[in-house]
């Protein structure tokens, strides 16, 4: 038996979400073989992972790319069963016309408050296309010995006893914390007992954690990065950051995280595993559309309607207590 799943919606967290219905397709289709079609360069959190046979990465975000290496992958597999996450470009065509059956619906009337990965795996269940015992697994990231080991060895490098891995990166401006709160949040941590560690990619960021005490990440490839979440997972650690990939696979490779979400809805996304704590700002936000968060008016302008500054409220009402009371601390 041979099975397909594609998941092209473009972003790293996307591809997150979709891990456990990997894990599950494989997990309920003993001895079949499973490819992955997913987004570069994602696509390399998948290449240790032993249930998948083959991982098709996409070179692009456009529909003639995705459609071309999607057919493609259909075309040469001939796949029994083929799963979409992406109703997009025309893929529930092409999933019906090239496999044998074709699955391409799991954004069908989503409820406002059950988990997108959840439902999704409880689709496929229903659907029967994997088992139903399968149907609340977490995302789950495979990594090599040496990938954990390196990941060790920063991690002693950087915070040797109870790493806080700050994670203030985002691709949009409407879910990111203040600085100053990041910041705050450093210096409060150190007050608690954490050794804070800020990962980003942004040099602003890194400056202004660094003085306000925070240990510097060096850049790190993405299952580098896995490897050191893993890592500071044994050692006690925890991660802190909004709705984004990177804390997506943080938890995804077993460290604990505190979510921080504003304009996303934690009810839909927020995050699974052992230890995850979410924290919204501003719950009763009459601009939030949990089901349908791209049409909601701060979307893709980061302006608020509820402030005078036009600052996201929701972000902002996140406060530094609630996140150390998360921890814990």
């Amino acid at each position: 038996m041979r099975i397909v799943l594609v998941d092209t919606m473009g972003g790293l967290g996307d591809l997150v979400l979709a891990m456990p219905i990997a894990e599950a397709l494989g997990r309920s289709h003993p001895g079949a073989e499973l490819a992955v079609v997913t987004t570069a360069p994602w696509h390399v959190l998948l290449e240790r992972d032993p249930s998948i046979a083959e991982v098709v990465p996409v070179p692009g975000r456009d529909g003639r790319t995705i459609v071309g290496a999607v057919e493609g992958a259909l075309r040469r597999l001939r796949p029994d069963l083929a799963v979409t996450t992406n109703r997009q470009h025309g893929l529930p065509e092409l999933l019906e016309r090239w496999s044998g059956r074709a699955i391409t619906d799991l954004w069908r009337h989503p409820p406002a408050d059950e988990p997108v990965d959840l439902r999704m795996l409880r689709l496929l269940a229903e659907d029967g296309a994997i088992d139903p015992a399968l149907a609340r697994i977490p995302p789950r990231l495979v990594l090599g010995a040496d990938e954990l080991d390196a990941g060790r060895r920063l991690v002693r490098a950087l915070a040797p006893e109870r790493p806080l891995l700050l994670l203030p990166d985002s691709g949009m401006a409407v879910k990111r914390w203040p600085l100053t709160s990041w910041s705050e949040t450093v210096r409060a941590a150190r007050a608690a007992g954490w050794r804070p560690v800020v990962v980003s990619e942004a040099a602003e960021q890194r400056d202004a954690l660094g003085v306000a005490g925070a240990a510097v990440a060096p850049s790190l490839g993405l299952r580098e990065l896995a490897g050191l979440f893993a890592a500071a997972a044994e050692v006690g650690g925890r991660a802190v950051g909004g709705d984004t990939g990177p804390v997506r696979v943080a938890a995804a490779a077993g460290l604990p995280v505190v979510g921080l979400f504003g304009p996303t809805a934690a009810s839909r996304y927020g995050y699974r595993g052992g230890g995850a704590v979410n924290v919204q700002g501003y719950p009763e936000c009459p601009v939030r559309t949990p089901t349908a968060i791209t049409e909601q008016e701060c979307w893709w302008t980061a302006r608020c309607p509820l402030t005078a500054t036009g600052r996201p409220r929701c972000t902002e009402d996140i406060r530094v207590p609630d996140v150390l009371a998360a921890l814990g601390a």
